[in-house]
């Protein structure tokens, strides 16, 4: 799924995101936006600081997969991510998390219908040692419900790091909870 990016490839659309922002604000500044204006730069600024908190999670391969995940051609759905809660050490956790999202990300770029608006918010929860979550909370449109369902059931069940907490699934929306043990 993931091509090897070197440090050209990274800065290269990191730029185009960057001029993408600059050419919203010029635009809206044409138009007298002020508000809107102020909603695109606070937007920059979150999610600046959710980048900043899933790198101190001390889990790089994870968090690069995260960063560069939009950047990549062939993925059917968006991916937008959030860390909630002071960032702690989840080094611990990163092989599985990784293992899980690769599989999962897989799995929806093959169970997604092409075309449609496709987006997956994960939700990184650390508030406290007894309360480590992963959320994931996809909508759009899906074809193959029963697929996504049994891989969350058979990899929930067999990893020991991972509790499921909460699952609900159709063919446009599901929503997963699971703990971190």
């Amino acid at each position: 799924m993931k091509e090897d990016w070197n440090i050209l490839q990274i800065l290269r659309h990191s730029r185009h995101d960057w001029l993408n922002f600059v050419q919203l604000i010029k635009g809206n500044l044409a138009l007298k936006k002020y508000d809107r204006i102020e909603e695109i730069i606070q937007e920059i600024v979150n999610q600046t600081q959710q980048e900043s908190k899933l790198s101190n999670l001390h889990i790089p391969q994870l968090a690069s997969e995260l960063l560069v995940f939009n950047w990549e051609k062939n993925n059917l759905f968006q991916l937008e991510f959030e860390v909630l809660g002071p960032t702690k050490n989840l080094e611990a956790f990163e092989e599985t998390l990784l293992h899980w999202f690769l599989d999962l990300a897989n799995l929806l770029n093959t169970s997604c219908q092409q075309f449609a608006e496709n987006h997956l918010l994960i939700t990184i929860e650390v508030f406290d040692e007894d309360s480590l979550r992963i959320n994931f909370d996809f909508h759009g449109f899906l074809l193959e419900v029963n697929t996504i369902k049994k891989f969350v059931e058979n990899e929930s069940s067999r990893n020991e790091q991972m509790e499921l907490v909460e699952f609900y699934i159709n063919n446009e929306e599901f929503y997963l909870v699971l703990k971190l043990m």
